[in-house]
């Protein structure tokens, strides 16, 4: 059996490592009235998804998931925007015998292979005893959401024992919300205190969960053709800086020897890969130039569904036109395939080297990334359905979080009025690049 670390050595890096990670509000319906303002209670709720209830948290400035299984024990786990750190709390209204502030022995075992022996602390929150971990290592929280079940012992003897279905997805639900929570389009008890702020350091999404818990087949890279040896392979990316850092997707540039980019008035150069996470699919280059325009990314009011976006990218290189391609369409749905809250379907045309692209609003700021699209589905009657339109993008927010993890910087300012699609289609072809990726 392999034993995990928990407990943070030192500070917590920069932001989305707060982002992937939950809190626990606590799930007030089954447990009895919770004390509000305490760091394990609701401070107000947002989300309920596959069986998990998504909720803000004013002591900890974020969002956290919680359930309550059939034995009356409430999980919750969580992430400290304050405190740079992670929690997890076990609590059941029967567990009279655990004493506030005592300490005790903790062992959990996750899936029957991996486990972690330690001290947990005695809480009370309104008619529930507790056992708390705090202070530990955001790294346990993304892996929480990889196991299928988790086993709780208690000085030495067996606890309780839970099936962790539908981890994942909470998880990615809790990303959105914080996100919110953060920019203020969520509003907790508490958020008018003096507080200077902070954007923690990121770490990569959430890993993929066990294969029942996957969407259907039914999205695919947007990229050029699969690389083979001494092949050449193209995508698209955008610029977030005058420094010449420009973003497209993890698999466009994925077993690069060599990449490069290409502007629109025909300079090339080369580009170092700077990070690469094939969880989130985004990817961070570096060129040897300066670009004319980068990119703004979207604050304040989200996108919403129906609102109108435009893309600019180089789809089908060496076969359509080799100085970029525009398409427009809708916002068609505010998440992906099996509920991924940090990807939105579009309804804009893609096509392969359109990945990496950036999804701009009427006023030409950036609220996605072009990361696939999806062709075709089996029916249950054993045919397979023409999908017409329907392409995804990660959202912005998630992008945003990825730069601060790799310390790169960018701008950020609200949407402004609307503009003609042709002067849109100008701001965006300023800004995007041909990403090409050489493999020997």
């Amino acid at each position: 059996m392999t034993t995990m670390g928990l407990f943070e050595g030192g500070a917590l890096g920069a932001s989305l490592r707060a982002l992937v990670l939950g809190g626990a509000g606590m799930i007030v319906g089954a447990t009895g009235s919770a004390l509000a303002g305490t760091p394990y209670t609701v401070d107000r709720e947002v989300d309920t998804v596959r069986g998990w209830s998504i909720a803000a948290n004013a002591t900890r400035k974020g969002c956290f998931f919680a359930a309550t299984f059939q034995s009356g024990t409430t999980i919750e786990l969580g992430f400290d925007m304050r405190q740079d750190n992670a929690f997890m709390l076990f609590a059941n209204e029967t567990w009279d015998k655990v004493e506030e502030g005592s300490t005790y022995k903790l062992k959990l075992i996750f899936d029957d292979r991996k486990s972690w022996n330690g001290k947990a602390v005695g809480v009370r929150v309104g008619k529930l005893y507790g056992l708390a971990l705090e202070g530990i290592k955001s790294e346990f929280v993304v892996d929480f959401a990889r196991y299928s079940t988790i086993q709780v012992d208690y000085n030495g003897k067996r606890l309780d024992g839970f099936n962790l279905a539908g981890t994942r997805a909470a998880v990615q639900a809790a990303i959105s919300c914080t996100q919110d929570v953060q920019a203020g389009r969520i509003a907790v008890s508490g958020d008018d205190e003096e507080e200077t702020p902070r954007r923690p350091p990121a770490t990569p999404a959430p890993r993929e969960e066990a294969k029942e818990e996957k969407p259907e087949k039914a999205e695919k890279p947007a990229a050029a053709e699969p690389k083979k040896t001494g092949s050449v392979s193209t995508g698209t990316g955008f610029f977030v800086n005058e420094a010449g850092n420009l973003v497209t997707n993890a698999h466009v540039v994925e077993d690069c020897d060599e990449a490069q980019v290409k502007l629109p008035d025909g300079r090339t150069a080369k580009a170092a890969i700077l990070a690469r996470s094939s969880q989130n699919d985004l990817a961070v280059l570096k060129a040897d130039l300066k670009p004319t325009a980068f990119a703004h990314f979207r604050s304040g009011a989200q996108i919403r569904l129906g609102d109108p976006i435009v893309l600019f990218g180089y789809p089908l290189a060496g076969e359509l036109t080799i100085t970029g391609n525009l398409s427009t369409g809708l916002v068609s749905a505010m998440a992906g395939p099996g509920e991924d809250v940090t990807r939105m379907q579009i309804s804009a045309p893609v096509q392969s080297g359109n990945s990496g692209g950036a999804v701009v609003d009427q006023s030409g700021h950036v609220v996605g990334v072009v990361v696939a699209k999806a062709n075709t589905r089996a029916r249950g009657d054993g045919n397979t359905e023409v999908l017409q339109n329907v392409n995804f993008a990660i959202k912005s927010g998630v992008a945003g979080y990825f730069l601060d993890a790799n310390q790169i910087s960018y701008t950020q300012e609200p949407a402004d009025a609307d503009k003609a699609t042709a002067d849109v289609a100008a701001m965006a072809k300023d800004f995007t690049a041909l990403v090409i990726c050489r493999s020997r």
